[in-house]
């Protein structure tokens, strides 16, 4: 009789067993979920600093100077009116007095290498000129379209002849008379032509590197 009075005593110790096992699997997933939301904070702050550094960064880019800012700025635009464009001050580059006119320019950085310059007399714009601002002509020029190019010409003519739109490299209009610089790449690296509008009208023209 006192063999089976003892019989049930394993069943106590295989019941403390596995409610140490229980405890340690409740014990293992607390620590897991800790460590999820620690890294969900980390991850959500990390994310939160990458996106402030990427508004910092477009806001940085704002204000400089890009193609469709510098087609928007038109002869006769005061300083603040291309500050309002461009969201920047310029850089001062030149300035002087000759009687009533005052000449000061100013240049501005785009994102990249490209420069603008803009020249004002007496707080108008006279000449906007860049570098590397506008985004190059899909057209290419070649010697014979150079050649095709006559003096009287229309802008609208000479874009017939290239295939296409020029890279406005200058603009300006003093004492009422306007001129416009275009540029069309040739096939070549370095190769290009240059065709100047007065008044709407080709007045001249020039070629680097479409003869060879």
């Amino acid at each position: 009789m006192s063999d089976t009075q003892q019989a049930p005593a394993p069943k106590k110790s295989h019941k403390k067993l596995i409610i140490i096992v229980i405890v340690i699997v409740v014990l293992v997933a607390l620590v897991g979920s800790c460590a999820s939301g620690a890294g969900s904070k980390s991850d959500s702050s990390s994310n939160s600093g990458g996106t402030a550094s990427q508004s910092a960064q477009q806001e940085q880019d704002s204000t400089k100077i890009d193609a469709d800012k510098f087609a928007k700025i038109e002869n006769g635009m005061t300083y603040d009116e291309v500050v309002s464009i461009i969201s920047s001050e310029g850089s001062e580059q030149s300035t002087n007095e000759i009687g009533d006119v005052k000449t000061t320019t100013y240049e501005w950085e785009s994102d990249g290498w490209g420069v603008a310059t803009i020249t004002f007399q007496n707080d108008k714009v006279a000449n906007k000129t860049q570098f590397g601002v506008n985004d190059q002509s899909a057209a290419k020029a070649t010697m014979d379209k150079y050649n095709q190019v006559k003096t009287g010409m229309t802008y609208d003519e000479v874009v017939a002849i290239m295939g296409g739109d020029g890279e406005l490299s200058s603009d300006t209009k003093i004492a009422g008379v306007s001129s416009k610089l275009y540029l069309w790449d040739g096939e070549d690296i370095a190769s290009n032509c240059s065709i100047t509008f007065s008044d709407g009208k080709v007045s001249s023209k020039s070629q680097i590197g479409l003869d060879k």
